[in-house]
């Protein structure tokens, strides 16, 4: 009896418990280093969230600098990659005069980025105003992958987009039977 208003209390706590989190909203889901290797999350993540269309977006840094943008154009290689595009951006030009920090616009300047799973990423920078390539270049980055799941996710297999009667196809259904 005296092991009564304990057990009591304890019942009271368990059941005041906030909720498991939900998975909707954006999720960090997947983060390769330069070279493509997995330093967070699992891949097949991401591709099933390309697949079913989900919003995706990428991270990356370099020089004291991180940008966060939405990919709005994505590619999935041979099952196994992703890449993702961003739409162009006016270029941003960071001013450092002791303590204070601007950052302003370049002018006449147009950048986009594109980047891999497997950590190869380009760049290219135009002058909308003479409409030419001024400078860009490939090289390897890590990224860092976003995806915002929807409260009420969608309830299919997120499947190959290509037909059935693609060279790949058998390899990828074996693949998932395995799993």
């Amino acid at each position: 009896m005296r092991l009564l208003p304990y057990f009591i209390l304890l019942c009271v706590l368990i059941s005041c418990q906030s909720p498991t989190p939900t998975t909707s909203g954006w999720q960090l889901v997947y983060k390769n280093d330069v070279n493509g290797q997995a330093l967070f999350g699992k891949k097949e993540q991401l591709l099933d969230a390309v697949r079913l269309g989900y919003p995706i977006r990428i991270g990356w840094g370099s020089n004291r600098v991180e940008h966060v943008a939405p990919a709005d154009f994505l590619t999935i290689f041979d099952g196994q990659e992703v890449f993702a595009q961003i739409k162009p951006i006016i270029g941003q030009a960071p001013q450092v005069n002791g303590d204070s920090l601007k950052i302003s616009f370049r002018t006449n300047n147009n950048w986009v980025k594109m980047a891999g799973t497997n950590g190869f990423s380009a760049g290219l920078m135009t002058d909308y105003m003479q409409d030419t390539i001024v400078g860009g270049g490939e090289r390897y980055t890590a990224t860092t992958w976003y995806v915002n799941y929807p409260a009420n996710p969608i309830q299919i297999e997120a499947r190959p987009l290509w037909r059935a009667n693609a060279p790949l196809w058998e390899e990828w259904e074996a693949a998932k039977q395995k799993q």
